[in-house]
C-alpha cells in the first residue's frame, strides 16, 4: 500500500531548528519591545520634574497654609493671656512665667506635630508617583505594548504633577488656662488657696487649728 512517507531523521532535525530560531526570534523581539517600553516610561518619569525642589514647593505649599495659621493663634493666646495675667493682678508673677512656658510649650509641639505632617504628605507623594511608574510597567509586562504603556506613563505623569498638599484649616491648637477671675478677690483669693492647701480640721478640744 501506498502512503505519505514519513520524514526523516534530517528533515526532524531542522525542523525543530527552525522552530526553536523563530521561538528565539519572537522572544527577542518581545524582549526588545518590553526594553523599548521600560526606557521608555523610565524616560518619561524622569522628565516629570520629581526631583527634590518638587517636593519641596510640595512641602512648603502646606507649611505656608499651616504655620501662618499656628502665629496667628498662637499670638492671640499670648494677647488673651497677658490681659487674663493683668486682670488677676498676677502679670509680675512665677503663675505669668508659667503660663508663658506652658504658652511656648504648645506652640513648639503643635509646629512640630505640623511639620511632620507636611513631611507626611511628601513622603505619600513620593510614593504615589513610585506606585504610577510601577503600575505602567505592570501594564507594559501584561501588554507587550509599549506606545500603549507610555501613554499611561504620560497621563500618570501630567497627573502627579498637578498634585497639591490637603490643606485643611487648622481646630483650635492651644488649650486655654484657667488664669481670669484668679486676683479678682485679692486677700479673698489667697485665703482660698491657703484653705485648699492647709485644710482645718477638727481637734476635737473644742476648737479648730490649722495644719501646718
Amino acid at each position: 500500500m501506498g502512503g505519505k512517507s514519513k520524514p526523516s531523521n534530517n528533515e526532524m532535525v531542522e525542523f525543530e531548528k527552525q522552530q526553536a530560531a523563530e521561538a528565539r526570534q519572537k522572544e527577542a523581539e518581545r524582549q526588545a519591545r518590553l526594553e523599548q517600553g521600560k526606557s521608555s516610561i523610565d524616560a518619561i518619569f524622569a522628565g516629570g520634574g520629581f526631583d527634590q525642589p518638587f517636593y519641596d514647593k510640595y512641602k512648603n505649599a502646606a507649611l505656608g497654609y499651616q504655620l501662618p495659621q499656628l502665629q496667628d493663634q498662637y499670638t492671640k493666646q499670648k494677647e488673651q493671656t497677658t490681659f487674663d495675667l493683668a486682670r488677676a493682678g498676677l502679670l509680675r508673677s512665677t503663675a505669668a512665667g508659667q503660663a508663658q512656658a506652658d504658652i511656648e510649650s504648645q506652640k513648639a509641639a503643635q509646629e512640630a506635630a505640623i511639620r511632620a505632617g507636611a513631611d507626611q504628605q511628601v513622603a505619600d507623594l513620593r510614593k504615589n508617583v513610585s506606585g504610577q511608574q510601577s503600575a505602567a510597567l505592570s501594564q507594559l509586562y501584561a501588554t507587550e505594548d509599549p506606545n500603549v504603556a507610555a501613554n499611561t506613563a504620560i497621563q500618570s505623569v501630567q497627573q502627579a504633577q498637578l498634585s497639591t498638599p490637603n490643606l485643611q484649616p487648622l481646630g483650635e491648637l492651644f488649650k486655654p488656662l484657667v488664669i481670669g477671675g484668679i486676683a479678682a478677690g485679692g486677700g479673698a483669693y489667697n485665703q482660698n488657696v491657703a484653705n485648699t492647701l492647709y485644710p482645718k480640721r477638727p481637734n476635737y478640744g473644742g476648737s479648730y487649728s490649722d495644719v501646718a
